[in-house]
């Protein structure tokens, strides 16, 4: 159907201007009315052209990838925040992480340590998501800061807290939701500084993955704040809970590092390279000389341990060749 031709419509303004009646003829008024509906047509076209182009943006912006994002800063928001409800509702009932930590256990730990800290900010930039289905693995790292609520006798002001992981998250998707049903932290450090460790640069070396049962070096240094002088200790701890205590003997150190061998647990536990730091000045007054404690930081980096469940027969093959049977 053709539009109404110009001239027509043209034609009918100026006979309009002579004041002198018209009657349109059945054939035209027909003509007109279908010329309408195809201008509404048109119309509508263009209108159903721009609801589908903007349905096919919000379709990109809501693809599996960019759910996967959604998920992850809603996560960091609910993190912030501290709402477990909805974080438990980000959590598949059978999570469970590289530490053997499932759902449960989490979310006591997150329970235990919510008021701990304040001001935590979390940020977690996404390298690579890989979907396949309604199963998805996003490998990425997290920055998070923030303080402490309490405070170290001895020593002024809260705590600074600071940590930087990487991981692997495994997610489902459950009906149009994306769930975490697994955790594989490959690399985590963790520090806290109080008083004049602060702002004192540290730094922790220890292996990111070790064999059960094996000796490793740990060894921090430290640039400690002008006529000031440390003790640390440095132990390795079992990623488990409930948290066992461990205590251990400070010691000098020399030219502003200390270094320890330590052997890996054989308990198919992964672990933290622990570094315990403490700043101290000496106050004399003759004819006694007192030690003041005026800082102290904590560091943790983790220690993932592989676990050989026999030296004679690896996943069924003996070392001489022969398949188990």
């Amino acid at each position: 159907m053709k539009k109404l031709n110009f001239i027509l419509i043209l034609s009918l303004i100026l006979l309009g201007n002579y004041n002198k009646a018209f009657a349109l003829t059945p054939a035209l008024q027909s003509n007109i009315s279908e010329s309408i509906k195809v201008e509404k047509a048109e119309e509508n076209n263009k209108e159903l052209s721009i609801i589908k182009k903007i349905s096919l943006r919000n379709k990109f912006r809501k693809s599996p990838e960019n759910q996967i994002i959604d998920f992850f800063e809603k996560f960091d928001k609910y993190s912030e925040k501290n709402n477990i409800d909805k974080l438990k509702g980000m959590y598949d009932d059978n999570y469970i992480n590289n530490d053997g930590f499932d759902k449960e256990t989490m979310f006591k730990m997150i329970d235990m340590s919510s008021n701990l800290y304040k001001n935590i900010e979390y940020k977690t930039n996404l390298d690579k998501i890989v979907i396949n289905g309604n199963y998805a693995t996003a490998k990425g790292h997290e920055i998070s800061t923030g303080e402490t609520v309490k405070t170290i006798k001895g020593i002024e002001g809260t705590g600074l807290v600071s940590s930087n992981v990487e991981y692997t998250n495994y997610l489902r998707k459950d009906g149009n939701k994306w769930k975490l049903i697994a955790t594989d932290i490959t690399s985590e450090s963790v520090m806290l500084k109080y008083g004049e460790a602060k702002n004192m640069p540290v730094e922790i070396m220890a292996p990111e993955c070790v064999k059960s049962a094996t000796e490793y070096e740990i060894s921090v240094k430290a640039d400690p704040p002008s006529e000031s002088f440390m003790v640390g200790s440095i132990t390795n701890d079992p990623i488990v809970f409930p948290i066992a205590e461990k205590k251990d003997v400070y010691r000098a150190f020399k030219s502003n590092e200390l270094a320890r061998v330590i052997k890996s647990n054989s308990d198919n536990h992964n672990e933290y390279a622990t570094v315990s730091l403490a700043v101290t000045r000496a106050n004399i007054e003759p004819p006694s000389v007192v030690i003041n404690m005026t800082g102290i930081a904590f560091i943790m980096k983790r220690v993932n341990v592989i676990h050989v469940k026999d030296k004679n027969n690896l996943n069924g093959v003996n070392l001489n060749g022969n398949t188990e049977k």
